[in-house]
């Protein structure tokens, strides 16, 4: 040791390196924390609700696509660029929906997930017109119009062969459980043993509410409703509900008077028990066309904004996916679990 240090160590009291010492390991530690500390950035808020169970709390998830925000036509901004570029994993449903972030994310190094690419991901054909005749046989969700692996992302931004919401699968939300923990162990080695217990534990949550949310459907099986537009065919089907028909064939384009007048004529014909609007559509169209008939007007929300607010506030910008499954199957329990004479 030199004269300059023996000095040194002679003038700083006992206490005061203790101190000294105290603040070097916190520091050390917090630069540990900072190191395994991951950015998850999302497109949609209801992808976020699937995968924020298997983060830490050192971790940090960004929602591209905040919630009330319509994803038609949406731009990203110039901040959100700086999102991605310091993200460590993108994830996207790579369908239409988020499509405006393809471009952007060919100029990333972050690891990248697309939902649609799972080679387990349930994707149902896209339903013809705006009246439904029949469901869906289950043979169909792996059809002849099946989704070829081999297609460049940038596809996504064209027409779908498949119904592109396949965020409202309960299946999905699993599948994407299983590959954004085996992803995350891949970025944070040292924590696979907690991801690996946090993803068994979401997993068994998710299924605990998905048997409850069944078990609340299935006296609704049988009732007919029409919806806004065709959003929500995965849930339908995951729970066997009879969705008749949709009101607009494009979510952007109203219905013209000749279509209201033939979906009031549906009405009578299935015994349409509930219409459901979408919170960021006006109803009185909605309104007009149940006046004079025995249909009750519901409301869903395919992004689960409404839902979100409630809960969150202003300030949320998503909610844990049971709970926005749990908040589907309480708008068709409100709207189709009042007695209707048959």
């Amino acid at each position: 040791m030199n004269t300059f240090s023996a000095n040194l160590r002679k003038r700083i009291p006992l206490k005061s390196k203790a101190i000294m010492l105290a603040v070097l390991a916190s520091g050390a530690l917090l630069n540990s924390m900072s190191a395994q500390a991951l950015q998850v950035t999302v497109t949609i808020p209801p992808l976020a609700g699937m995968i924020a169970p298997l983060l830490d709390e050192n971790d940090k998830i960004e929602v591209l696509l905040k919630p009330g925000v319509s994803p038609h036509g949406f731009q990203i901004k110039p901040s959100q660029l700086g999102i991605l570029q310091s993200s460590d994993l993108l994830i996207s449903a790579g369908t239409p929906v988020d499509a405006w972030v393809d471009k952007f994310a060919n100029r990333i190094s972050a690891k990248q997930i697309h939902l649609t690419d799972l080679q387990a991901t349930e994707r149902l054909p896209l339903r013809k017109g705006g009246v439904w005749e029949k469901k869906l046989p289950k043979m169909l969700q792996q059809s002849e119009e099946r989704y070829d692996h081999s297609h460049s992302h940038d596809e996504h931004s064209t027409a779908l062969s498949f119904d592109g919401h396949i965020w409202m699968s309960m299946h999905n939300a699993q599948v994407l459980v299983e590959e954004v923990a085996q992803v995350l162990s891949q970025l944070k080695p040292q924590k696979s043993q907690q991801i690996d217990m946090a993803k068994q534990q979401w997993l068994a949550r998710l299924q605990e509410q998905d048997q409850s949310n069944q078990q609340r459907l299935a006296p609704l099986k049988d009732k007919a409703y029409l919806v806004l537009h065709d959003a929500f065919q995965y849930f339908e089907h995951h729970y066997g509900l009879n969705g008749v028909g949709s009101v607009r064939l494009n979510p952007e384009v109203p219905p013209s008077l000749k279509r209201i007048t033939e979906l009031r004529s549906n009405l009578v014909s299935k015994k349409v028990q509930c219409v459901f609007q979408e919170p960021q559509f006006p109803g009185k169209q909605l309104q007009r066309l149940t006046s004079g008939t025995s249909a009750k007007i519901g409301t869903l929300d395919p992004m689960g904004t409404m839902y979100i607010m409630q809960s969150g506030g202003k300030s949320a910008t998503f909610m844990h996916y049971d709970r926005f499954t749990e908040k589907l199957t309480d708008a068709f329990v409100d709207c189709l679990g009042h007695n209707y004479d048959r």
